[in-house]
């Protein structure tokens, strides 16, 4: 890899070593496919006696250092003319988005933010399943053309886990049957008609390709369709939400990580592209970073709850969680011409490339 960050590389994305897999097998089995399994083990740990503790330490040192990541990119030398031309969207939005969470809450109004939250969750990590689900077709050789099959069976099947028992969370429910009663109802036949076409259409075109999937492909593909089961197991909607989200949670950051890793480990720089570079340059600085930034959040939980401002510590929550979806529209954007240009090289195979 060459040592300056965005120039030319040939990184061929482990193909040679490990084909077919993003980094290696452990790798790739531990941090994307089996991830999921961390959501049940965090649920169940729950119901045990102090099992609670272990839902702070995943909320604390997976969930929020996850939020955090997508900010790594504005670190990078490489994106800042992009962000600095396109300054609106980079900066005036995230600050917009704070605004009108701040504004909701303290008006008493938190029931649009709670909505916009759930919903743009299921379009935000369904995406980002099928993003990686796509890294694992183009080192299989897959057809691209089967992108938008794939993407839309993702999200349906998502969606219609996430809103199959649309009454267990309340404020998008009573939203919806204020418009129609059998809103609900008729939203969840909807959905799932459109997941049945989806995997029918899907399966087709995996059924036609020349080359069979690969188990790397076809194992990630079975865990995204699977993402949201717990939507139909666990009654409480907020620890439905965290258990499917632990396995995001460590999907993205072991990507981001795994992409910084390649792109900046020995780059020099500006300080800032320095520092990413030390964070990422190995397992104990990405710890370190993700520890630091868990006790910064736990501190300031514990400081705002001490001196009665917990609302406060809610609209920062809350719009980090917002601008991270945002943010993350903008940076993994593989339609604009830098994003393929200065991430696709270090994740997709060469030849794969349309730059």
């Amino acid at each position: 890899m060459s040592t300056t960050a965005g120039s030319d590389v040939t990184l061929d994305v482990g193909a040679k070593t490990h084909r077919g897999w993003i980094q290696s097998p452990p790798y790739d089995l531990a941090l994307f496919v089996l991830a999921p399994i961390a959501g049940i083990l965090v649920v169940g740990a729950g119901r045990l006696p102090g099992g609670y503790r272990l839902g702070l330490l995943a909320t604390f040192f997976v969930a929020i250092p996850h939020y955090m990541s997508s900010f790594s990119f504005y670190l990078g030398d490489d994106n800042a003319p992009y962000f600095r031309q396109r300054w609106m969207a980079f900066f005036l939005g995230p600050a917009i988005i704070f605004a009108l969470v701040a504004g909701l809450r303290l008006a008493g109004y938190p029931s649009p933010v709670l909505i916009a939250m759930f919903v743009w969750n299921v379009w935000h990590v369904s995406l980002q399943s099928a993003g990686i689900l796509t890294i694992y077709r183009r080192l299989n050789d897959g057809p691209p053309a089967e992108r938008p099959a794939a993407h839309l069976a993702i999200l349906a099947v998502s969606a219609t886990m996430a809103f199959w028992y649309l009454d267990r969370f309340k404020p998008l429910y009573d939203f919806v049957v204020r418009i129609h009663p059998q809103l609900p109802l008729v939203t969840r036949v909807v959905l799932a008609a459109v997941a049945v076409v989806a995997l029918v259409r899907l399966a087709h075109r995996i059924a036609r390709r020349e080359k069979p999937m690969s188990l790397p492909e076809s194992a990630f593909l079975a865990t995204s369709l699977l993402l949201f089961h717990p939507y139909l197991w666990v009654k409480d909607s907020q620890q439905a939400t965290f258990a499917m989200l632990m396995g995001h949670f460590i999907q993205y950051l072991s990507i981001v990580w795994l992409l910084n890793r390649r792109k900046y480990a020995h780059a020099g720089g500006s300080a800032r592209q320095r520092l990413l570079a030390w964070m990422s340059s190995r397992p104990t600085t990405i710890g370190m970073t993700i520890g630091i930034t868990g006790l910064a959040f736990y501190v300031m939980q514990r400081t705002t709850t001490a001196l009665g401002l917990t609302e406060l510590y809610l609209i920062i929550w809350n719009a980090m969680t917002l601008v991270h979806f945002y943010v993350d529209g903008l940076v993994w954007a593989f339609r604009t011409p830098h994003v393929r240009q200065s991430v696709g090289p270090y994740l997709f195979p060469p030849s794969r490339i349309a730059l």
